[in-house]
């Protein structure tokens, strides 16, 4: 997380539902068949969307993007009319690997922002959900459910509880979850780089944007576990 030129930092467009995925967890998120009947399990699609971490310096706003996005959820209920209620989050796991985050200066401002991160200690940035409630009634056809998320966010080794708003969109056969979240990097021991020998300073304020897409996990698959 360091300064750069002024760049968009738009979580962007979410890919499209349906994209093909490979049913396999990634590594180092084992996905364990659910011993609960009612409830189905996603995977992060191939083309998975976006996170972008942004703040600013002393000379510019900066922002840095990952589109590498590893992990699943798991929820139980039915995206259907009033059943909707009880839709629930069993689980989210979501990682992003340190140093698939880009800057759009090229590879020494990488290298500063890889090292703040510890990423030869840590190299993943990881969420993990510990409760989610649906806080809005069910919503029109393609709109958003809104989730009120509580979970734990590992940046650098430190590990902090995150208040969430999930905005849920479910598809046919997947679902697309998008969040935003003000931190600052002293919260998880990141001191804010600097650059030029100290002259240009990043702020210690932080936003992060994500959208994830991910597939519905086919039974077969998920039998097969």
């Amino acid at each position: 997380m360091l300064p750069h030129r002024a760049a968009s930092h738009s979580a962007g467009s979410p890919p499209a539902a349906g994209a093909t995925v490979d049913q396999n967890p990634p590594a180092g998120l084992p996905l364990a068949p659910s011993t609960n009947p009612s409830s189905i399990q996603y995977v992060s699609s191939n083309d998975p969307g976006q996170a972008a971490v942004s703040g600013t310096s002393t000379l510019h706003d900066w922002t840095v993007k990952s589109t590498i996005l590893q992990g699943h959820a798991e929820l139980s209920g039915k995206w259907k009319g009033d059943s909707a209620g009880a839709i629930v989050f069993q689980s989210i796991d979501l990682v992003i690997p340190g140093d698939s985050l880009k800057s759009t200066e090229g590879s020494g401002m990488d290298k500063t922002m890889y090292d703040a991160l510890k990423l030869n200690q840590f190299p993943n940035i990881t969420y993990k959900l510990t409760k989610a409630s649906l806080k809005t009634p069910s919503p029109a056809q393609g709109s958003a459910y809104h989730f009120d998320a509580t979970g734990q966010l590992t940046v650098g080794g430190a590990t902090h509880p995150v208040d969430l708003d999930l905005a849920t969109v479910p598809h046919d056969d997947g679902l697309t979850i998008t969040t935003d979240i003000a931190l600052k990097m002293t919260d998880f021991g990141i001191k804010p780089p600097t650059a030029m020998m100290g002259m240009i300073k990043s702020g210690d304020a932080i936003t992060v944007k994500v959208s994830w897409q991910l597939t519905m996990r086919s039974p077969t698959a998920t039998a097969e576990k």
